[in-house]
C-alpha cells in the first residue's frame, strides 16, 4: 500500500512526498541527523532508440557514414532524431519523416536542461542560481542536506513540489523529481508523459496500463534517465530526472555519515 512520508527539517519545515516518490526510497532528514528509509531502485536498462537532439545550427545527414557521402537532407538545431545504430563516431537516426540517414556525433547532443542549465554540467550554485530567476519559490535551501524543497506551482502548471538532490561532496546535481499531485485522474501521467516528448522525444520504454496500476514512461539520453511516473491508486504523478552514477555516489555518502 502506498503510504504518505512526511519528514520535519530545520525551522519546523514539513514537506510531504508520496511513497512512490524517489524522495521516499531515499531518505528522511531531522534535525538530529539522518535517516535513511529505503534503498535506491536499479537503473533499468537502456532500450534501443536513444534520442538524439540536432546541436548545431544546421546539420548535415548523409546517406552513409562518411563526411564525403551524399548528401540526404539538412535539418535545422533541436530537432529530434532516434539513433538506430553506431559505426565511429558517425550514428545512423531515423528522421521525423521517417528516412533513415548518418549524422556525425559532433553535431548532436543528448542534453537535457532544467531551468536552462544542462544537468550534466550542473551543480547546486548554478541550479540555485538559476531558480531564483523564475516563478519558483524556495521552500527549503540546506548546504549540508544533500536535497532542495521547492515550491514549483507559479512555474509550471500542475506541479505541486519539487525536490532537487546533489553529491555530498562535489554538489553535483543527481536527480530531480517534480510532483503533480492528483486524485482520480488516470490520464494525467499519460498528459504529462506528452508534454515531456515534445522537448526529448518519443519515450523508449512505457510500463503498465493507464486506466489502473502503476505507470512508467522512460527516457534514456546518455548518462541521464527521464521518467513520467506514478503509482496506485493514487494517481499523483512524478517528474524525474536522474543521473544513476551520482545517485548512487549521493546513497554512499550517506551511509557513511
Amino acid at each position: 500500500m502506498l503510504g504518505r512520508i512526511a519528514f520535519a527539517i530545520p525551522s519546523e519545515t514539513v514537506f510531504r512526498v508520496e511513497a512512490a516518490s524517489w524522495i521516499q526510497r531515499l531518505l528522511s532528514f531531522c534535525v538530529a541527523g539522518v535517516l535513511l528509509i529505503g534503498l535506491l531502485p536499479n537503473p533499468v536498462q537502456a532500450a534501443a532508440g536513444e534520442t538524439w537532439r540536432v546541436a548545431v545550427p544546421v546539420a548535415n545527414l548523409r546517406a552513409a557514414p562518411a563526411g564525403n557521402a551524399r548528401l540526404v537532407t539538412q535539418l535545422p538545431q533541436s530537432t529530434l532524431l532516434t539513433e538506430l545504430r553506431r559505426e565511429g563516431n558517425w550514428i545512423q537516426v531515423r528522421l521525423p519523416d521517417g528516412q533513415e540517414a548518418w549524422a556525425h556525433q559532433m553535431v548532436l547532443t543528448q542534453s537535457v536542461e532544467l531551468f536552462g542549465v544542462t544537468l550534466l554540467e550542473a551543480d547546486r550554485a548554478r541550479l540555485r542560481a538559476a531558480i531564483q530567476a523564475t516563478d519558483v519559490r524556495v521552500v527549503r535551501e540546506v548546504d549540508h542536506f544533500p536535497y532542495d524543497l521547492y515550491d514549483p506551482s507559479g512555474w509550471r502548471s500542475g506541479a505541486t513540489e519539487m525536490a532537487i538532490g546533489y553529491t555530498l561532496q562535489e554538489s553535483l546535481f543527481a536527480v530531480a523529481e517534480i510532483t503533480f499531485r492528483s486524485e482520480n485522474n488516470t490520464e494525467q501521467v499519460r498528459q504529462i508523459a506528452e508534454q515531456v516528448s515534445e522537448e526529448l522525444g518519443p519515450w523508449q520504454r512505457v510500463q503498465g496500463r493507464r486506466s489502473e496500476g502503476p505507470v512508467e514512461f522512460e527516457w534514456r539520453l546518455g548518462e541521464l534517465t527521464v521518467m513520467v511516473h506514478r503509482g496506485w491508486p493514487d494517481t499523483t504523478t512524478y517528474l524525474t530526472y536522474e543521473v544513476p552514477q551520482r545517485m548512487a555516489i549521493m546513497q554512499s555518502e550517506l551511509q557513511a555519515r
